[in-house]
């Protein structure tokens, strides 16, 4: 995109007095939805490390006079996080500022620089989900047509949702893609919600205990079938009956509360999570060191060209989401590997 200012042959709507209404058409404010699914923090370093220690296991029975058997916690996955700043940069020729922007009252559009980081943060928390499956990286692409490879490898090395998630102490895999003993990632409906609840039920921590994560959020896209079908569940719980059944029985699930994405890609993917465990300790993380900021008009005096831009800068990651996340493709298919 070209980064010249706009000038008065590029919008000459603007300083034609026949038209009398000239209208600012921007999506504005975003909804904002990163902050109901990634755990949000402050930071004043351009890094940041997080590691942890596990617990310990069950005791064990000791026969007459022999020695007590040791334990010992074992050091958890750690994760690093580098500040990354994001910007973007509006600029008018004088006269194009002076006898269109100003004179037509348009100068909120400036306004908008915070509303493109605003969309950029939707976006990028949006693309750990779409992204999350079996992968560590993948492709943003820029407003600007250029692109960027983002690492999204959690803690463990692996991405967010995977039935190979290893655990510290060495034990068997941990698995948090929608499960239900015989079909990996299940359309969403109620068997879906009944597999998903079963998967997070055989949640452990680092040394193999029990950790049950109580799935109490659900997240789809906005509009998506999926929507639409959670709403016909959840009447249907409110009512106490079985969802997508004319028996009398009661429903086998708990209500959950639905977060719809604006900015997720694919109508196929849902998941859950236990809205609890958000915490600095686990989850998705955004870490942020400066909220956006509009920043001072600048003229250059060369040209008497008027800029203006705003920036912000903040950090994505995620560790220890296998223990309170689960996510389906919706397809049936099995993992890669």
């Amino acid at each position: 995109m070209s980064s010249a200012p706009l000038n008065i042959a590029q919008a000459a709507d603007l300083v034609d007095k026949s038209i009398q209404n000239i209208w600012l058409k921007s999506a504005g404010k975003p909804n904002e939805q990163y902050k109901k699914y990634f755990n949000f923090r402050t930071s004043t370093d351009l890094y940041e490390k997080d590691s942890g220690l596990s617990g310990l296991g069950e005791a064990n029975f000791v026969e007459e006079n022999a020695v007590i058997t040791s334990d010992v916690p074992v050091q958890t996955y750690g994760k690093s996080y580098e500040q990354e700043m994001v910007a973007t940069i509006i600029s008018f020729t004088y006269k194009m500022w002076k006898f269109g922007i100003k004179k037509r009252d348009l100068t909120n559009v400036v306004s908008d620089l915070r509303n493109a980081d605003l969309r950029v943060r939707e976006r990028l928390c949006a693309e750990r989900l779409d992204n999350g499956f079996e992968t560590i990286s993948y492709t943003h692409q820029n407003a600007n047509g250029t692109s960027r490879v983002i690492s999204i490898a959690g803690g463990d090395g692996l991405g967010a949702f995977d039935d190979d998630h290893t655990r510290e102490d060495g034990g068997t895999n941990m698995n948090n893609i929608v499960y239900d003993g015989t079909t990996y990632n299940l359309a969403f409906d109620y068997a879906g919600v009944k597999a998903a609840l079963r998967t997070a039920s055989l949640f452990v921590d680092p040394r193999g205990n029990p950790y049950i994560a109580k799935l109490d959020t659900l997240v789809v896209k906005t509009g998506s079938n999926n929507y639409f079908k959670a709403m016909e569940i959840l009447g249907a719980i409110k009512k106490g009956t079985i969802p997508e059944s004319t028996d009398n029985d009661g429903a086998g699930v708990p209500a959950f509360k639905i977060i719809q994405l604006d900015y997720l890609d694919n109508a196929a993917y849902w998941y859950m999570f236990d809205s609890s465990r958000m915490s600095d300790r686990q989850g998705f993380q955004f870490v942020e060191s400066e909220a956006p900021i509009v920043d001072p008009v600048n003229i250059v005096y060369s040209t008497k060209e008027i800029q203006t831009s705003a920036h912000s800068l903040f950090d994505l990651g995620h560790n220890d989401v296998a223990r309170m996340w689960v996510g389906s493709l919706g397809d049936k298919s099995n993992p890669t590997s």
